[in-house]
């Protein structure tokens, strides 16, 4: 893991805490909130690493709710909660382009230790270049409904997050999945998609980077939604992220859900090409377009 966790990592923690505590002395969400200054929704928005409580009296109300009452203990969480509070570096693209999970899942993005991504349609986000992701956005605005700004957000958000693999210090690891399909539909022009060809193969090239493209022929296994699952190294759980049809994004630290989509991406990865197969294929894709 790249440094100590930055404050999206911090409120998960803190938010996990939590939630084991309360479940330890068998209270609800309603009854853990009840009298103490803050709503039951904003205690769940807290457990799930969205927020923070940004009153140290609401979290030692809490605590003492809770029957915590070693002072090592409760100055550890207190330090833990200034931490969190903390604002990130990506509450300055928060838009209404950009989907109410996505600041928590770049703040954890970032900080990964290895990143396994599957999208079939589109290349995958942070490996796009600055022109097919405006391409993209840009298709999306009249539908959205938003303005010019709100473009300029969600790419200047993209591009930091195809920082995080180019780094010079600890980048993180990145394994990815891309249907054929994501390079045969031409985003903006044919000299965006060549340009998008020609960093994927770039990309493919470190060592922190493996690529892998699903070809749409063959009895090959599918999958219709993309997704990915974050290792996260021993501070959090591992976290699997994916979008619905509404544009929305989802995650979750579920054993089962992780273990689910790790699965489904071992199906994917067996099915697609091997990584060396990769540049040649993107080579010959990018010739053939016209």
């Amino acid at each position: 893991m790249a440094g100590q966790p930055r404050p999206t990592g911090r409120r998960i923690v803190m938010g996990k805490e939590l939630r084991r505590l309360r479940k330890g002395v068998g209270l609800t969400l309603a009854d853990a909130a009840d009298g103490l200054g803050f709503s039951e929704a904003q205690l769940q928005r807290v457990e799930t690493g969205l927020s923070s409580l940004r009153r140290s009296q609401h979290l030692r109300a809490l605590l003492d709710r809770y029957g915590v009452t070693d002072e090592d203990a409760v100055d550890e969480l207190l330090e833990l909660q200034r931490d969190a509070a903390q604002e990130e570096w990506v509450d300055e693209f928060k838009d209404s382009m950009t989907p109410l999970l996505m600041p928590k899942f770049v703040g954890i993005e970032e900080q990964a230790r290895e990143i396994r991504a599957f999208h079939p349609t589109l290349v995958w986000g942070s490996l796009q270049t600055e022109a097919y992701a405006r391409a993209l956005f840009t298709m999306q605005q009249p539908v959205l409904e938003v303005t010019t700004e709100s473009v300029d957000k969600a790419v200047g958000l993209r591009m930091r997050r195809h920082g995080f693999l180019v780094r010079d210090e600890e980048p993180v690891k990145l394994i990815a999945i891309i249907g054929e399909p994501a390079l045969r539909h031409i985003a903006g022009s044919i000299e965006i998609m060549r340009e998008q060809c020609e960093e994927i193969i770039k990309l493919s090239e470190r060592e922190n980077v493996t690529i892998q493209i699903l070809p749409s022929t063959g009895n090959r296994y599918r999958f219709t939604g993309d997704f990915s699952i974050l290792d996260m190294g021993h501070v959090l759980p591992p976290q699997v992220q994916a979008d619905n049809a509404w544009g929305a994004l989802a995650m979750s630290g579920k054993p089962r859900d992780v273990g689910i989509f790790s699965r489904r991406f071992e199906r994917l990865s067996a099915s697609a090409l091997a990584p060396e197969e990769t540049p040649e294929f993107i080579r010959k894709l990018a010739r053939e377009m016209t």
